[in-house]
């Protein structure tokens, strides 16, 4: 990943600053230290710092936000889809076994510079996992995984069941199992 100064007077440059960290880098290694969980309002970025935890779309758009504060737009926000299963989740071990379906489709956020992509959703680096199972890939800006993110992915789910008859599942319930999987990955 690109490295540069947080030399911003801007909101987000500032609170890293206040927070001891300099340069983009350290503001990713810290980032990728924070635990997993939504925050109280997702349209608040802001909330990844006091909270200290977020998602993987809150994290992200913070750091793209970050980037674009400091002169960086090559520091792409990316939503893809991937093939969420116990390989990619070790601690969905056991989840898939009573489904119809071996996967859920998912959506992550992480970061692309210059194609290759960086995952600061913690420390893992599950991208490695993660990579060979993306089906789709979108750039979008910060503020678009409030909203935007959930349309096109819940766009994706339809048209997966819609692929998928055997699975008999609807719309709903495949959202309320993928929301029981995301619980588990939060514990």
């Amino acid at each position: 990943m690109i490295n540069f100064e947080l030399s911003s007077d801007q909101i987000y440059s500032s609170r890293f600053r206040e927070l001891k960290m300099t340069s983009f880098k350290e503001a990713c290694d810290f980032i990728a230290q924070l635990p997993y969980g939504r925050n109280t309002n997702r349209e608040d970025f802001g909330l990844v710092l006091s909270e200290m935890k977020g998602t993987c779309s809150s994290k992200h758009a913070l750091l793209a936000l970050l980037a674009l504060e400091n002169g960086h737009p090559e520091v792409e926000l990316i939503a893809g889809i991937f093939l969420m299963n116990e390989e990619t989740h070790s601690r969905l071990n056991g989840f898939f076994t009573d489904k119809s379906y071996p996967n859920i489709p998912e959506c992550h956020c992480y970061l692309r510079f210059q194609g290759e992509r960086f995952d600061y959703t913690d420390a893992s680096n599950r991208m490695e996992v993660i990579a060979p199972k993306i089906v789709r890939e979108q750039r979008i800006d910060p503020n678009q995984v409030v909203d935007w993110k959930i349309m096109i992915h819940k766009h994706y789910l339809q048209g997966w069941l819609t692929r998928n008859p055997a699975f008999q599942m609807t719309l709903e319930n495949i959202w309320r199992d993928r929301e029981e999987a995301i619980g588990l990955l939060g514990k």
